[in-house]
C-alpha cells in the first residue's frame, strides 16, 4: 500500500469526524470543512491507487509499458510541433 492511500484514508476519516462534529454543533462551516477533507482524502487515496495500479503494471509488463510510454512521447511531441 502506497503512503498517499494510507494518508487519503486518514484524511477521509478525519474529515467525516469533522463533520459530525459540526453536525452535533450545529456550525455548518466546520461540517463543510469536514466534508472538504473528505473530498480531499478521496483523491490522495484515489492518487495512490492509481500509483499503485501503474507500478504493477510496469512490474507485470515491462514491454507493454515501454511501448506506451514511447507512444505517449510521440503523440505529445506532434501536438508541441503545431
Amino acid at each position: 500500500m502506497k503512503s498517499e492511500q494510507v494518508e487519503g484514508v486518514a484524511e477521509k476519516l478525519a474529515g467525516k469526524a469533522q463533520s459530525a462534529v459540526g453536525r452535533l454543533l450545529g456550525d455548518s462551516k466546520v461540517e463543510a470543512e469536514g466534508a472538504g477533507h473528505q473530498v480531499a482524502g478521496q483523491l490522495t487515496k484515489t492518487y495512490g491507487d492509481t500509483l499503485d495500479n501503474v507500478s504493477t503494471f510496469v512490474k507485470e509488463k515491462p514491454v507493454a509499458a515501454l511501448a506506451i510510454g514511447a507512444a505517449v512521447v510521440l503523440l505529445v511531441s506532434r501536438f508541441l510541433r503545431r
